[in-house]
């Protein structure tokens, strides 16, 4: 049997908030939700774009640029 592992939380005050995973802790924890969702829309448009192989190939480059960076950020400050 596997064993269940303890629920991560996020404490707000007087409220107590279930986070899914770290990156959903941090998201929580430091109010991050309003720029997760404008990098997803912006990603989502980004993506809309996309016509061909070549097109594909520049944007992919432009995402792994920006994941580059915040995963930088993220090491910098300890927050993963």
């Amino acid at each position: 049997m596997k064993k269940k592992t303890n629920p991560l939380y996020v404490v707000k005050g007087k409220n107590v908030e279930a986070v899914s995973g770290w990156f959903d802790l941090l998201v929580k924890k430091f109010n991050l939700t309003p720029i997760v969702e404008m990098l997803q829309t912006l990603f989502k448009e980004i993506l809309k774009g996309v016509q061909s192989y070549a097109m594909f190939v520049v944007v992919k480059k432009t995402i792994d640029e920006i994941m580059e960076k915040l995963t930088a950020f993220v090491e910098k400050y300890g927050l993963a």
